[in-house]
């Protein structure tokens, strides 16, 4: 067919160019015909599969060639390849991967409109060594993720390296919301930063590097912010549902696991570079303020609780001093490397990750009273100040992680694991605040003006020495010493505000401005705030296979020692103007600042404080646990967890303060069992119960008294740990490659679930917040995961519904006309969701 082709092109073109009739326009066009006749009749495709040669797994990445030509493509997300326009002849195909050894070379010819086709088999390297054998792979795609979610004994969703590569989140808070059931609270940017897993807020969680429980570096609760993890130093991430007993117990929304990346077979290097623009500096400008000047510790801390402090010698306004940055550029880049020596036993590789980014928020708000008005309707809300907030903020982020391994031999390993993570926020807030309804009129508005520099740095070090041991045949014998220290450092929170008069014209267009000094108001506000959580750990785990009945029984034991010290120190100076109220404001620099009225002249009022506190924590913990096939296709694992819990702090008040020091002690059986149905080989079918616990925070149970965001917080040393009876349900398939379809259903019995409360004082304007046990809560749902590629293009989907009740008494307020007695208060009952809930969660992904 391609000789009769060609004859019959070679024809046309003589007919074409010997008619001198013809345009030139004409020759041309018949010339562009022509040599797509020719091109399509010499155009060929070869196309084929290239896969694991052991698991069959699809080696999307991998490159395809052939020998001695200009002709390569890679290999697609499903494992597909096409490389077309291939001209007739013999060749010789192979492909290559990093991991994977090059594949031998397949003889295909190429002949005639024939469409070529051809798979090939890839074999992971392997290295044969007098003791030990090392067999590489590539554990990073979401094949293999797959494969870890359809052989685990409880209920896991994982997202792999790969998956994450793809995607365009930086940082593990936002990666976690691909996840099924996974919603992310943010910050006033918008950048994610804690979990929630299932619609229970982020204290209902955990998080572990490597299996290792590892600190936070928030002064107050036990959560880790998951925005200071990059997420390009992650091998994969596991957010497990379901606890067997050989996992800690407190975590009844789910625990997070982030899998860093470990030593490859061969050497490895990859590295990235990128940069970005936020749009929202397009429209305005970001404000920033210069950090060299912020000393990092108090007054009191550098000349002791008792110097009397200068207002003016002792406080720098160094970071009240603001500066416009127009299109500031976001960057990111990092790197990975690895290999192995000494024959193949040591492993190393190292990962590194630098970002820096520019965010921005404006949010408007209404600041509502405690105590709602009985007019005009019962219980209405009033509000009392009504605001702008508009936000400024540079986040720089560090990241670096390393793994040793050495392999003595077949039965013996040993790794040692580095992280250390390191996050850095400069915030600038502006506030414009008025008081709703007061103070302004139709001409004139009275608004106080707030500026705020904030600089917080936020650190976290894990150092994690593992070891593995075959003693027998049918005896494991594992072991991990973890040191671990999270830290967190607010140095000088500066903040200065005065009032405006805004005076208007009748079309509403502003006329003037006067800036004033108002005596008695808190014009300068120095905080200094620093915490550390300190971690030593000890885990050890026996795993003994034998075989009873004939059938493989594996039972294992353990446990882990914790000690925890928890430091925490805060200061707060409050200092204003000393001139008559109306003074006309110029700068920050030209205020006159004594101590607050009422306060310690000799400025060590707040130096000694209940937010000052050191806490101790000893977690003791064994568990006992079975696995084994009940029947032929019956999984079923089951054991149980016993959790010893030691408490203690004791504040910098004196002893006769109420609350100067507190401890409490717990012990909590915590059982579980599971089912895995074998379905087929694709399929499974899921049932697990699991009792599991919440522990409140550190700074809960301290009777400190901390300004907020919106509400000033108070701690309640009363606060019981939660527990919880969870059962999950779900069908599984995995049909092949790397797609998967998901089904589940969840119910949570919550006792003692901790929520927030409003607390008044004599003014119904003036907010406390308070966090109290609440008697008994349910959480139910239901969800769904698909995923499916389609050669270049794949589709990754998920749905959560869920729904949470919780019942408390609330405080009623009618208003009665023609009564003498005036308006009446009951106690009403409220049912309503667990705070921080969405009914309904959902995420689809399309990639190409």
């Amino acid at each position: 067919m391609a000789a009769v082709n060609e004859i019959f092109a070679k024809e046309l073109k003589k007919s074409i160019f010997m008619q001198p009739s013809n345009s030139c326009f004409l020759r041309v066009f018949l010339c562009i015909l022509l040599s797509g006749i020719v091109g399509i009749s010499f155009s060929q495709t070869v196309k084929g599969k290239v896969f694991d040669a052991k698991t069959g797994e699809p080696l999307a990445g991998a490159t395809v060639r052939l020998e001695n030509t200009q002709y390569s493509t890679i290999v697609n997300l499903d494992g597909t390849y096409v490389l077309k326009n291939v001209k007739p002849g013999n060749y010789q195909l192979n492909a290559d991967l990093v991991g994977y050894n090059k594949s031998a070379a397949v003889a295909i010819t190429v002949s005639g409109n024939n469409v070529s086709t051809a798979d090939i088999q890839l074999q992971t390297t392997s290295n044969y060594l007098a003791e030990v054998t090392v067999t590489g792979g590539d554990k990073t795609t979401d094949r293999a993720v797959r494969s870890l979610e359809k052989n685990a004994p409880m209920v896991q969703n994982i997202l792999s390296e790969k998956t994450i590569q793809l995607l365009p989140d930086v940082t593990v808070a936002n990666a976690l919301q691909r996840v099924s059931g996974v919603t992310i609270q943010r910050d006033n940017t918008g950048e994610g930063r804690y979990a929630i897993i299932r619609g229970m807020d982020q204290r209902y969680n955990n998080t572990l590097v490597n299996g290792i429980k590892i600190p936070s570096p928030d002064d107050r609760y036990r959560f880790v912010p998951m925005d200071i993890f990059p997420s390009e130093m992650l091998e994969r991430l596991e957010v497990i549902k379901a606890l067997t007993p050989n996992m800690e117990g407190d975590a009844i929304g789910g625990t997070m696991n982030l899998v860093m990346k470990s030593a490859p077979d061969r050497f490895l290097f990859t590295a990235n570079v990128s940069g970005g623009y936020n749009t929202l500096f397009s429209s305005q400008s970001f404000t920033s303020f210069p950090h060299s000047g912020i000393s990092k510790q108090s007054p009191a801390e550098i000349n002791g609780n008792n110097y009397a402090a200068n207002p003016s010698a002792d406080f720098s306004n160094s970071n009240l001093h603001y500066s416009k940055v127009s299109a500031p550029v976001n960057s990111t880049i990092g790197f990975t490397a690895g290999d192995r020596f000494l024959n193949k036993k040591l492993g190393i590789i190292l990962s590194a990750s630098y970002q820096n980014f520019y965010k921005g928020a404006t949010s408007e708000r209404l600041v509502q009273d405690a105590q709602p008005s009985p007019v005009p309707l019962a219980n209405t809300p009033s509000f009392s100040d009504s605001y702008v907030r508009q936000y400024s903020t540079q986040t720089n982020r560090v990241g670096i992680q390393n793994k040793i391994d050495y392999i003595f031999n077949s039965n013996n390993k040993i790794s040692l694991f580095n992280m250390y993570l390191h996050q850095n926020d400069y915030e600038t807030r502006y506030t414009p605040d008025t008081t709703v309804g007061l103070n302004s009129s139709a001409t004139q508005s009275q608004l106080i003006v707030e500026n705020r520099s904030t600089w917080q740095s936020q650190s976290i070090y894990n150092a994690t020495l593992h070891g593995e041991h075959r003693l027998s045949d049918k005896v494991m014998f594992d072991w991990s010493g973890v040191y671990s220290i999270a830290k967190k450092e607010l140095p000088d929170q500066a903040t200065y505000q005065y009032f405006v008069t805004v005076t208007k014209a009748d079309d509403g267009k502003i006329i003037s401005e006067d800036a004033t000094i108002a005596t008695g108001s808190n014009t300068v506000n120095h905080v200094w705030q620093h915490n550390t959580d300190q971690d030593w750990a000890g885990y050890a785990n026996l795993t003994y296979s034998p075989n009873i009945f004939n059938r493989v029984v594996e039972f294992e034991g353990g446990g882990l020692y914790r000690y925890k010290t928890r430091n925490n120190y805060y200061n707060e100076y409050k200092l204003e103007s000393k001139v008559p109220s109306g003074t006309p404001f110029t700068s920050v620099d030209d205020l006159p600042l004594q101590f607050e009225t009422g306060g310690d002249a000799t400025g060590n009022v707040t130096a000694v404080n209940a937010n000052t506190y050191t806490a101790h924590e000893k977690i003791g913990a064994g568990y006992l646990q079975a696995k084994f096939m009940l029947v032929k296709k019956l999984q079923l694992l089951g054991g149980v967890r016993v959790e010893n819990t030691q408490q203690d702090y004791t504040t910098a008040m004196p002893l006769t303060f109420s609350g100067a020091y507190g401890s409490i002690h717990y012990t909590d059986v915590l059982p579980s069992v599971h089912f895995k149905y074998l379905l087929s080989d694709d399929q499974n079918l899921r049932l697990s119960y699991f009792k599991s616990i919440s522990r409140p925070g550190f700074g809960e149970i301290v009777p400190y008294i901390l300004p907020g965001e919106d509400f000033t917080q108070i701690g309640n040393p009363q606060l019981k740990h939660i527990q919880a009876d969870n059962l999950d349900l779900r069908y599984e398939l995995f049909p092949g490659l790397a797609d998967q379809l998901l089904l589940g259903a969840f119910y949570k019995h919550i006792e003692n679930p901790i929520e927030y409360f409003v607390t008044r004082d004599a003014s119904p304007s003036a907010l406390f917040v308070k966090p109290q046990n609440t008697g008994q809560a349910t959480n139910y749902g239901f969800e769904a995961v698909f995923t499916k590629y389609f050669g270049m293009f794949g589709v990754s989907a998920n749905y959560t519904y869920t729904h949470s009740q919780i019942t408390t008494a609330k405080a009623y307020y009618a208003y009665h006309f023609n009564n003498s007695a005036g308006d009446t208060t009951a106690q009403v009952n409220q049912t309503r969701p667990l705070q921080g809930q969405a009914n309904n969660v959902g995420n689809i992904s399309l990639l190409f």
